[in-house]
């Protein structure tokens, strides 16, 4: 799949030929800027003006149709208005136009009609193999400027994706004012077809690229990505900066493309299993960007901080904490160096503060001490600088610039806080190689991304996981879903899901449905007393609230009483024609019997774009103010996964047994989680899942799932 993607998008990066198809000659069109920044870009390839009226255009001859060229077309650039598109799009196909860029805007971002024309178009280029960027994009910047953006940055090696036109142009314009370098940027649009997937395998083989970043604000296919990018991440770093993060944030970025913008818990969980790493603002991105480009990776996760201000110190210190990187314990051999080179007055012990005065060799003795450290003791430094009267940043610079040659496998990055005294001094250091920032806590947070990417290479694909399965009756599950659908329900009754997770083998009490009082007390003698009798009813979801529920029944006698019971009070009290299937009669828990009981919560669901998202945590009446619970997308989801789940909870310390009290049924616990990602996974049309409150007893007493909720797609 790697190759075939790689090989039909190459021409879009290297094409040797390039039609423009509404290419003028009037300044201030598309077609003229597009004509005009491949000439400046010094693309070297054919091109060839598409314009029904022009005989040459800026010099080039010009052809009515894309069908009148004569060579073969690597790249076709469309920037007519969208109502002629798709028969433009035939014509390229029947051409045997490799790529298409699609700049036009008027298509699924529109709705209506423009949904129409995106899905024709994308149909046509999958008739003809043909593969498409946009439509509604600034185009793309490769072995030439094939976008209407005027700028085109020096070459470089990040290779930038934006799904956002504008936010592609903001970029550019801010990337060449600071001397970045690109090996290609892509404006995305719509992804009618090319999609942030694609780019991203093609970029991890790319030579020319070392980091692949992007602004996107939607992900279209999950799986794709997982596979994907989870394998990119391996070669490369990857660093994405997702929009949408609040509700308003989410709705704008669905208008703005016409795409689901998904969870934003749901995308903090998919980039972290596929080993992205995550800007948090445009600023990061390009922090991120530019350390990865010139320092290595970190050989230890313990760095050390050099400063000559105490209170800069601290706020690095303070920011390491919050970001848990590692803050380097220093052995006495390194601090009786310290102590040989520096005043009397210096803090010898992390941060290092070597006062105010420091002239530019204090800063060398220093740093050169703590970098011939070993990696597990220190394996990185953050040196930070504030101009003081005696300061002398370049010099400064200078020295730690040479101690990065010196100590190459070092991760060094640095922080000159000021203005003009100090802009000298950073861009030397990151000519040098030492990545500078203006403010400590930039420098801390792209220390960590280096530190965290480390973890990401070592750790192995999620592709390659191993997933065991449990044999279930899936028939019966299916029969148990349609017959509800039947019904016109999207809630399934109780005693269907106590079924459904009687086939997963997920503890519940026994549970069966009795449509008499007979039956009632029949049924209770089976499943043995004492037990709880609930209304059925597809139009009453709050039984308490109508008096559809009676507790702890002791005997058939009981049991045929609180069955006329209930359904007298369901008559009376419950909505008018409300459908009263019967009552379920189910085995009730009794706490006394058990020596300790935790309560617990379990939820699934399910993101439109990243699939079923499994939530565990503290459960009971309290469970939405305890807000104590975490999540993980079921995508390839072991017990591995389900384990460091639970452990982030702060009830997991409790199962396991705190002041003297027995430990918990973890093992039923991730047990549950397990099949429930199974269930989720093998039944798309379960949409929300929901136990609240699940029994957890002592390890060898289990655990019982009491209320079970399961919604279903309509």
């Amino acid at each position: 799949m790697v190759l075939q993607t790689v090989q039909s998008i190459e021409p879009m990066f290297h094409p040797k030929s390039v039609a423009i198809i509404g290419a003028s000659n009037k300044n201030g069109k598309i077609g003229n800027t597009l004509l005009v920044n491949i000439q400046k870009s010094g693309y070297e390839g054919k091109v060839f003006p598409i314009n029904t009226k022009e005989t040459e255009i800026l010099g080039f001859p010009a052809f009515k149709s894309i069908l009148d060229v004569p060579d073969e077309i690597d790249l076709g650039v469309i920037c007519i208005p969208s109502k002629f598109c798709v028969p433009v799009v035939d014509e390229c196909g029947k051409k045997g136009v490799k790529t298409l860029v699609i700049i036009t805007a008027g298509f699924k971002e529109i709705g209506g009609e423009g949904v129409t024309r995106e899905n024709k178009i994308r149909e046509l280029g999958k008739q003809y193999g043909m593969r498409i960027l946009g439509p509604n994009c600034l185009g793309l910047i490769t072995d030439g400027n094939f976008s209407f953006s005027s700028l085109t940055p020096k070459k470089g090696h990040i290779g930038m994706l934006s799904q956002s036109g504008a936010m592609m142009t903001g970029l550019l314009d801010w990337a060449v004012d600071n001397q970045i370098g690109f090996s290609s940027f892509i404006s995305l649009g719509n992804k009618c077809d090319a999609d942030e997937v694609d780019f991203i395998e093609y970029l991890a083989q790319d030579e020319q690229t070392k980091v692949i970043a992007a602004y996107i604000e939607s992900v279209q296919d999950g799986e794709k990505f997982f596979k994907v990018v989870s394998e990119a991440t391996k070669k490369k770093p990857v660093i994405l900066l997702k929009s949408g993060r609040s509700a308003a944030g989410a709705k704008a970025a669905s208008s703005h493309t016409g795409a689901l913008a998904g969870s934003d818990i749901a995308f903090d969980l998919a980039f972290k299993k596929a080993g992205v790493i995550r800007a948090e603002t445009i600023s990061d991105l390009f922090n991120y960007c530019m350390t990865f480009i010139i320092a290595p990776i970190p050989q230890g996760d313990k760095f050390a901080i050099i400063t000559n201000a105490g209170g800069p110190g601290i706020v690095c210190t303070d920011a390491m904490e919050l970001s848990q990187l590692g803050i380097a314990r220093f052995s006495e051999d390194t601090i009786q160096k310290l102590k040989e080179v520096l005043p009397a007055e210096s803090n010898f012990y992390n941060p290092v503060d070597i006062i105010g005065d420091a002239p530019p060799e204090r800063y060398e003795a220093a740093t050169d001490i703590l970098l011939q450290c070993p990696d597990s003791e220190v394996a990185g430094a953050i040196i930070l600088l504030t101009p003081q009267a005696q300061t002398k940043p370049l010099e400064v610079a200078q020295k730690i610039a040479s101690l990065h040659q010196k100590y190459p496998t070092k991760s060094l990055v640095a922080s000159f806080i000021g203005g003009v005294s100090v802009n000298e001094a950073s861009k030397h250091l990151t000519q040098g190689g030492v990545p500078t920032y203006a403010f400590p806590e930039d420098a801390v947070r792209v220390l960590k991304g280096l530190e965290r990417y480390k973890d990401i290479k070592q750790a192995p694909p999620i592709t390659k996981k191993k997933i065991p399965k449990i044999n279930v009756n899936k028939d019966r599950v299916r029969e148990i879903i349609s017959n509800a659908r039947t019904d016109g329900r999207v809630v399934l009754l109780s005693y269907e899901t106590s079924e459904i997770f009687d086939l997963y083998g997920i503890k519940n009490p026994k549970s069966r449905l009795a449509q008499t009082a007979r039956d009632a007390a029949k049924i209770a003698e089976e499943i043995g007393f004492p037990v709880v009798m609930k209304i059925v009813s597809p139009q009453i979801i709050h039984k308490w609230d109508c008096g559809g529920v009676v507790l702890n029944i002791q005997s058939a006698q009981d049991a045929k009483n609180a069955f006329i019971q209930i359904m007298s009070n369901a008559k009376s009290k419950g909505p008018s024609g409300a459908d009263l299937r019967g009552v379920e009669v189910q085995e009730m828990i009794i706490k006394k019997d058990k020596k300790k009981i935790n309560e617990l919560i379990f939820g699934v669901n399910r993101d439109p774009q990243w699939g079923p998202m499994i939530m565990v945590g503290s459960g009971g009446i309290y469970a939405n103010y305890v807000k104590d619970v975490q999540f993980e997308l079921t995508y390839q989801y072991d017990r591995t996964d389900a384990l460091n789940q639970l452990q982030q909870t702060k009830i997991s310390k409790i199962l396991e047994g705190v002041r003297g009290e027995p430990r918990s049924d973890i093992d039923g616990v991730l047990d549950i989680l397990v099949r429930l990602s199974q269930l989720v996974n093998d039944f798309t049309e379960i949409i929300e899942l929901d136990i609240n409150p699940c029994l957890v007893f002592e390890a060898e007493s289990g655990y019982s799932a009491v209320d079970i909720k399961i919604t279903i797609k309509h």
